[in-house]
């Protein structure tokens, strides 16, 4: 069985959706309003700015009634549903969009350059045709069971679509070169989405300080702030420094430290150099002991490091050696990281 290649524009997508002459069919559907407002304004942006997205599939039948080949829609109703809600001005696109010039607009308050990449983007559709309805059926399900499973990552950012998703998003998208240059991430990791973890535990940190990580405390945080981030500018605006100054100073980047674990301890004790934290008065509260010992001793991020890569030489650093190297997601290991990276961190400032 085989879908053929049917490109077709925005306007002449839409104007048919109009006319009745592309439909959707329930049958082959979820329910109307999955996706909300943010995404619907992701999925425009998308096509304004030109990027692909992905397939959609359409099976066109002959209706006894119109005596008129109708198309239904199999794979791309959310696409869709999108798509005419901007076309008929029922959509504004979000004001947190990346595109500063396309934040709360409408179609009809847009350039007539931008109106023209919006109805002339060519959608990819394929289409079924000629064919039994009980194959394309079959086609459906075959589509849909060939999928890779989601992991973690990926089904949390399927299911939360508000203001705090996009946060993390963002921030993912301003600096994943930058870290995929550094080693830190790959590009397995970014296709997995393994970075968007990777700052929702860092913003964690900021919301309720070191407890121990798991994936119910990250949907937690996701839900929390799915309806309204009030305080996405303040968590912006500390992540930024963190990250910055991991990348801007040389000496961080050593490959045992170009770890994801590690580089959330590093950032949270960039930020706590600039800013009155409260995870770090818990964390120093619980850990008066090695509080007193850093304090002691001021181990320098040399010394840090070399203790990384010959633990056996450095027998006074086995708690922060064991911090990084076992149970690392535990509220007990990412506290005494961040306190010796914190005290090392103050030495090079």
């Amino acid at each position: 069985m085989k879908a053929n290649a049917s490109p077709i524009s925005v306007a002449d997508y839409c104007s048919a959706m109009q006319e009745k002459k592309i439909i959707v069919n329930s049958d082959y559907q979820r329910k109307d309003g999955l996706w909300n407002a943010p995404a619907r304004s992701f999925f425009i942006e998308s096509i304004l700015l030109e990027y692909p997205i992905p397939k959609m599939f359409v099976y066109a039948k002959l209706d006894l009634l119109s005596r008129a080949v109708v198309k239904e829609i199999v794979d791309g109703q959310q696409r869709s549903q999108a798509l005419m809600l901007f076309y008929e001005n029922k959509l504004a696109l979000s004001k947190n969009i990346e595109t500063e010039e396309l934040r709360g607009m409408k179609y009809n308050k847009l350039s007539d350059e931008w109106k023209t990449k919006f109805l002339s983007y060519q959608l990819p559709v394929d289409q079924f045709a000629g064919v039994p309805e009980d194959e394309v059926r079959e086609a459906f399900r075959r589509m849909n069971a060939n999928n890779v499973p989601l992991n973690a990552e990926e089904q949390r950012n399927a299911r939360y679509q508000g203001d705090f998703k996009w946060f993390i998003n963002r921030t993912a998208e301003l600096y994943k070169e930058r870290l995929l240059s550094l080693g830190l991430l790959s590009r397995r990791d970014l296709i997995r989405m393994t970075d968007l973890r990777l700052y929702a535990e860092i913003a964690l940190t900021l919301d309720e300080g070191f407890i121990t990580v798991k994936g119910v405390q990250l949907d937690k945080l996701y839900k929390k702030y799915n309806a309204d981030f009030e305080d996405a500018a303040v968590f912006q605006e500390k992540i930024t420094f963190g990250v910055d100054f991991f990348i801007n100073t040389d000496v961080l980047h050593e490959d045992i430290l170009l770890r994801m674990h590690v580089f959330q301890s590093i950032v949270m004790a960039a930020i706590s150099l600039k800013y009155d934290e409260e995870y770090e008065r818990l964390a120093v509260e619980a850990h008066t002991d090695i509080v007193d010992a850093i304090n002691q001793h001021a181990y320098t991020i040399d010394t840090l490091i070399s203790a990384l890569r010959e633990p056996d030489d450095f027998p006074a650093l086995g708690m922060f050696v064991k911090a990084n190297s076992e149970a690392t997601n535990t509220a007990t290991a990412r506290a005494i990281r961040f306190l010796y990276f914190k005290k090392a961190l103050t030495q090079l400032v």
